[in-house]
């Protein structure tokens, strides 16, 4: 399927789509399918799942900019309303099932608990050794860096800025 065959097919749709690209070989693939698999027919009529397999489909990717499998994309009147890239836990897959069915705005698949604590301890780890050892100031730069990114998707800050950049981009 190319990007203009894929567009109009999606335009032409009246509910909310969810396109999950797939390879059959991708591990995580396998392993998000059983919920995908199940959430599709509970949400049947209200939102449609499409599969598309990457390998079979390697322009449409690109034209899509995916970069990673498994990637989840939804769509809400043809246009994109959500992307999770990798293996969310099923909770996630369900909550934009229901925002679609809804009509309500996907949330942003967030970092787990786990990854947030991992990112937090190495962050103060790194600059630990930075201030015991008197090291280079770059460690001090990599464990802030380590130290926002379990926090970024909560600033409002960051999210203001983000916000304002991707409207310039859009308008550009």
């Amino acid at each position: 399927m190319d990007i203009n065959n894929f567009q109009g097919k999606l335009g032409q749709n009246p509910r909310p789509v969810i396109v999950d690209l797939w390879t059959p070989w991708c591990g995580p693939c396998k392993m998000i399918k059983p919920t995908l698999e199940k959430l599709a027919p509970e949400y049947d009529g209200r939102v449609d799942f499409w599969q598309i397999n990457a390998d079979d489909n390697p322009d449409l990717l690109r034209s899509l900019g995916i970069f990673g499998i498994p990637t989840l994309v939804a769509y809400r009147d043809g246009r994109e309303v959500a992307r999770y890239t990798g293996v969310k836990p099923a909770g996630t897959y369900k909550a934009l099932f229901e925002a679609l069915a809804s009509g309500g705005s996907p949330s942003p698949a967030g970092l787990t608990s786990a990854d947030r604590f991992m990112r937090f301890g190495g962050g103060w780890v790194v600059i630990g050794i930075g201030i015991t050892f008197h090291t280079h100031w770059l460690l001090f730069l990599i464990g802030a860096v380590l130290l926002f990114s379990a926090i970024y998707d909560r600033c409002p800050i960051w999210k203001a800025f983000t916000g304002w950049f991707r409207g310039l981009v859009q308008r550009a």
